[in-house]
């Protein structure tokens, strides 16, 4: 009987560590903003640390399953193509289901882990195991700005900044034109510099 009483502890010393408390487990709804045919999930990176999942990941999986280029900008994931809120989420609970909840105990408490070819969905809380087909993912872009130095565009001022510049947006980048202090103004401007996700422009006639 101690024989067993001791295998029985031993067994249990093995099993892996589970998230207790009883918090329920939610995934964000995707908060959605469309600029042109570019479409820029704001809240990604807190969809992704929710997940316990890898941006760089998930949002290949969504370009792959959504037909278009993906783009991390954290803490946003930007998809090159005007796509419905609806459908966003309806991939991000579909990835949900496929690789973070355990088919046998359906909690999230899981982590993806390679064994040789094989990708293997390993549950924290019942010790389950099961392959998942990673499908190939398109390789995430970097940003890329959407104006180009020297070019002249037309925008409309959104805002002032403390400055006294304008400040307009393309495709979710900021642009600080100076000679423009009036919110609603629409302008030619012409790019002078771009930094990050920031662009700075000049009033053009």
């Amino acid at each position: 009987m101690d024989g067993y009483s001791a295998l029985l502890e031993r067994a249990r010393a093995q099993l892996p560590e589970v998230r207790t408390g009883g918090e329920r487990f939610q995934v964000p709804e995707p908060v959605v903003a469309t600029d042109g045919k570019t479409t820029v999930i704001r809240n990604f990176q807190d969809i992704t640390t929710v997940l316990r999942r890898e941006p760089e990941q998930v949002i290949g999986y969504l370009a792959k399953e959504l037909g278009c280029p993906g783009v991390l900008d954290l803490p946003r994931g930007v998809l090159k193509s005007r796509i419905a809120k609806d459908a966003i989420a309806q991939r991000i609970r579909e990835y949900t289901e496929k690789y973070v909840i355990c088919s046998e105990c359906k909690r999230p408490d899981t982590h993806l882990t390679k064994e040789g070819r094989l990708t293997i969905l390993v549950c924290e809380a019942c010790g389950a195991q099961r392959p998942v087909t990673m499908r190939r993912v398109v390789t995430p872009e970097k940003p890329k700005a959407p104006v180009v130095v020297g070019e002249v565009y037309r925008l409309t001022i959104e805002d002032v900044g403390r400055r006294g510049d304008g400040v307009a947006k393309k495709e979710g980048f900021v642009i600080f034109v100076t000679g423009a202090n009036q919110r609603g103004m629409s302008i030619n401007a012409k790019i002078t510099k771009v930094l990050g996700n920031n662009a700075y422009a000049i009033v053009q006639p």
